[in-house]
């Protein structure tokens, strides 16, 4: 079996589970960004622009990260062993 088959299952769809993962990695990499960027910019109205952005992307990913969490997609408030236990578990299927 190859990995996308492992890592997408035999149909090889994508279900919305995946596409809001993708958009939640995504949007830590823009928000991680605009944080450098604006903290680095040594023009006033372009730091202000950044941060304005910034406080934008923020708030898209918190509310794209509730969504996920509401949905059950992401565990955010199980206990820190109880996730490792079923990160483990999602990785030993993975090898099979």
């Amino acid at each position: 079996m190859g990995f996308w088959n492992m890592v997408l299952g035999n149909d090889n769809k994508l279900e919305g589970k995946d596409i809001a993962q993708d958009m939640i990695k995504d949007s830590k990499f823009g928000v991680t960004s605009l944080a450098a960027a604006a903290a680095e910019a040594v023009n006033p109205k372009l730091r202000e622009m950044l941060g304005q952005q910034l406080n934008t992307a923020v708030d898209e990913h918190f509310e794209l990260s509730d969504m996920v969490i509401k949905k059950g997609w992401y565990p955010a408030y199980d206990e820190p062993v109880e996730q490792i236990k079923k990160d483990y578990e999602k990785s030993q299927d993975l090898s099979q």
